[in-house]
């Protein structure tokens, strides 16, 4: 890294959150990237300095007159938490932890370049900010705006041997936290650079270093690719890299809005304050789950939702359900022998907002009940948009367990045809098929519908309180998607327990933009 680079940034946005800083073991899916006896899995890239196993640590040593060198896993992640030890010499210049890098022949003849989170053994304290390395924005979360507490979670000497070090890093979708000995230190917005390799960094001496071969060593290094525990929002200063001084919902325009529960339909719906048509219906017939269909675009141009199509006659515009819950099928099953409607009831009716409420229970093959399903849903119309809050509950009336799948949960099916042009986009930077299964903190999906120019869209997204947070989608080839958390594998709700999972929906027209996208999000998780 080359220091005298500074980024200021044009944006800042700060979270107000107080919760406790993450500790140094977590349970969870653990991958042990460096085996303790050999580089396998490893290859050095850019400047040829010494790489070795020694003790079971990776010991680099620098070569005068090299370039900046990397040792980088063979293998690419997008969302992870990755986790090591470093003890670097105090006279070393400084060293850093690539993540989300890359290199390729194309770009400055394979010079790696990605994230960096720093490592720096010098007075000035700039352990744990995020730099760019080898491109043209350098310091992206700058030293500047860490605290105190993060200046001062480094230690520099250890009189016993080697000073280690604990570095964390979080990366799911654009959001990347930075942890040192358990102190958060740095918290990044930024979408440039979605997935890539990990690499620890050997920094070439600048001409007024002192010249010689100096070490760093890098220990216990392990990654969390699948059920990712993400530590609780903190009160780190957040550099927002993607806003972009556009509309936020509270600075948009509210729309008012009435709600009314039909018996003879059996049905909510959800009006505009000066229309007899519905925009939003739920279904909630007694024998049949509930689904919302037809929900009208914002602009009252197309229905965004389709019922029963004929290449998924199951799907039901958006609707809740689970596969394989004690070996029923429940997603493709939607009748009375497998759900009886309790009660369906308006909660609440207040110019801007409405929320109403559905109960019903999921049926045994005997008629027992398994499971109560409730559906909590709130709605507000601001100007081009509509937001849509789900709280789902499962109340366990006998033990259940939901058996690994591709699919269970919320799902979206809008309108398709062979002909149907479309999108899918998911905040970590994949595209329609290739989210099949990845884990992304939303996923939004736009379809030209028939008599329009533009995309409709619908953006679904993942809250931090839910335990598979970020969860895996599924996505099929008719452009269906949905977050579903048994594509982990099996999970279980014992009886007398209850689960509760939140989902935020924005229903809209026109272009994506992704940095919209992310503040709506973290408007969504601070609540």
């Amino acid at each position: 890294m080359n220091h005298y680079k500074t980024f200021l940034i044009p944006v800042l946005i700060a979270f107000f959150l107080f919760l406790s800083p993450p500790t140094w073991s977590q349970d969870g899916n653990w991958k042990i990237l460096f085996n303790g006896t050999d580089l396998s899995g490893w290859k050095a890239l850019n400047g040829k300095h010494i790489w070795e196993v020694k003790d079971g640590m990776i010991v680099g040593r620098t070569v005068p007159g090299q370039p900046n060198g990397f040792l980088c896993t063979v293998q690419e992640f997008g969302d992870f938490v990755l986790e090591l030890e470093v003890s670097v010499d105090t006279l070393m210049n400084n060293s850093g932890i690539q993540f989300r890098s890359l290199s390729y022949q194309d770009f400055k003849n394979g010079r790696v370049h990605g994230y960096q989170m720093e490592v720096d053994p010098k007075p000035q304290q700039w352990s744990g900010a995020i730099y760019e390395e080898g491109t043209d924005r350098g310091w992206i979360y700058p030293p500047e705006k860490m605290s105190k507490a993060a200046k001062d979670a480094f230690k520099r000497d250890d009189p016993n041997g080697y000073q280690w070090n604990r570095y964390r890093i979080e990366a799911v979708g654009p959001m990347m936290r930075t942890w040192i000995n358990g102190v958060p230190v740095a918290h990044l917005i930024d979408d440039r650079f979605p997935k890539g390799f990990i690499g620890l960094q050997l920094h070439a001496n600048n001409e007024n270093d002192p010249q010689g071969s100096f070490s760093i060593r890098f220990r216990n290094i392990r990654i969390q690719t699948g059920d990712l525990k993400i530590s609780p929002l903190d009160d780190t200063f957040v550099v927002n890299l993607l806003s972009d001084n556009h509309q936020t919902i509270r600075s948009k325009k509210a729309i008012p809005l009435r709600i009314k529960q039909d018996a003879d339909s059996q049905s909510i719906k959800v009006f505009h304050d000066q229309s007899n048509d519905p925009i939003l219906t739920q279904v909630n017939r007694k024998d049949e789950r509930p689904y919302i269909h037809p929900l009208i675009a914002p602009d009252g141009n197309g229905v965004m939702t389709e019922y029963r199509p004929s290449h998924h006659p199951h799907q039901t515009g958006i609707y809740w359900g689970l596969k394989k819950v004690n070996g029923r099928d429940y997603f493709i099953n939607w009748k009375d022998d497998y759900w009886r409607g309790v009660s369906s009831k308006v909660f609440e009716d207040k110019w801007d907002y409405v929320k109403w409420q559905t109960v019903y229970e999921m049926l045994d093959e005997e008629g027992k009940t398994v499971m109560v399903e409730t559906q909590e849903w709130a709605m507000r119309h601001f100007e081009g948009q509509y937001i849509l809050d789900l709280v789902w509950t499962g109340d366990a009336k006998s033990d259940v367990l939901m058996e690994k799948f591709y699919v269970g949960g919320l799902f979206v099916r809008m309108p398709w045809v062979k002909e149907t042009v479309g999108e899918i986009v998911s905040a970590s930077g994949l595209k329609n098929l290739e989210i099949e299964g990845q884990r992304s903190i939303w996923t939004d999906i736009g379809i030209k519908l028939e008599g329009r120019d533009d995309f409709a869209h619908i953006a679904l997204f993942d809250h931090p309180e839910n335990k598979a947070f970020p969860t895996p989608w599924r996505v099929d080839n008719e452009m269906g998607i949905g977050p579903s958390r048994q594509i982990l594998g099996n999970w279980k709700i014992a009886k007398g327990e209850k689960e509760v999972i939140r989902y935020r929906l924005v229903v809209y027209t026109g272009e994506l933009v992704n940095r919209e996208l992310t503040d709506i999000w973290q408007e969504f998780i601070k609540h």
